[in-house]
């Protein structure tokens, strides 16, 4: 089946908006870590000397930034890669086809190749992490794979390396690393939509890669955190949204 160029003109969201969440996130964090040390440092001061309510301040301050938020943060792909329950590396033998096209696709997106993993499941479905391209992260299951043709899996990658690319992954990687029971704003999952034809330049092959999504529930692994829900590739028990996108790429 030939390939469509898109047309120009597709709907966007504001740049990096997954970005400013997760800076927003840490920027809290900073936020109460320096007042939990100023409240330190003050009653310090009052009770001592002035000089020892700035050491106790700065002491306060740096221990819990270097003991708690740096590694929290160095962690977040990690900590948010358990909630999604056991995976293992996409392998050259195994899954040469899926490894083939990331490799393909990240160069177009502006990406480094992500660490690929699969989850062995036959919930067929996908989705990204990462706080930034150096660590993105793309995760599908051995049934999406197994029910996807290569245009549509290709669509499926082009969809999880544009959520990595315009930061839509960040905020809710940075978010799980600090609040594990809790997501920021949910993935603009159609305007994800719109732009990962762009690499492709094949909407139908995405609009068919949802319906099979869908029509399995949709689903997520049996043993992925119910949190995970809005980061899929097509949410569990999405169905009328996953209809809507795939009306809206019909349209293109």
């Amino acid at each position: 089946m030939a390939r469509v160029t898109v047309a120009a003109g597709l709907p966007q969201a504001a740049a990096d908006p997954g970005g400013r969440a997760a800076r927003r996130l840490t920027a809290t964090v900073l936020a109460l870590v320096l007042g939990g040390a100023l409240v330190v440092g003050l009653v310090v001061g009052l009770l001592a000397a002035w000089w020892a309510g700035i050491a106790a301040a700065v002491a306060m301050g740096g221990g819990c930034w270097l003991a708690v938020v740096v590694p929290r943060l160095r962690a977040a792909e990690a900590r948010a890669l358990e909630l999604v329950g056991p995976t293992r590396a996409a392998g050259p033998r195994t899954d040469a086809r899926l490894l083939n096209l990331v490799e393909g696709l990240a160069p177009g997106a502006g990406l480094p190749r992500p660490a690929v993993l699969v989850v062995d499941d036959d919930a067929p479905n996908a989705l990204a992490l990462g706080r930034d391209g150096r660590r993105g992260v793309v995760v599908l299951t051995s049934g999406l794979l197994d029910r996807l043709d290569r245009m549509q899996l290709e669509a499926v990658v082009a969809h999880l390396l544009v959520q990595i690319r315009d930061g839509f992954s960040a905020g809710a990687t940075v978010s799980l690393a600090f609040r594990p029971s809790r997501l920021p704003a949910a993935v603009p999952l159609a305007v994800t939509d719109s732009r990962a034809v762009t690499l492709t330049r094949y909407p139908p092959a995405l609009a068919s890669a949802i319906e099979v999504i869908a029509a399995a529930g949709p689903v997520a692994p049996r043993r992925s955190a119910a949190v995970l829900g809005p980061l899929w590739v097509v949410p569990p028990g999405d169905r009328e949204g996953a209809a809507e996108r795939v009306e809206a790429l019909r349209g293109l």
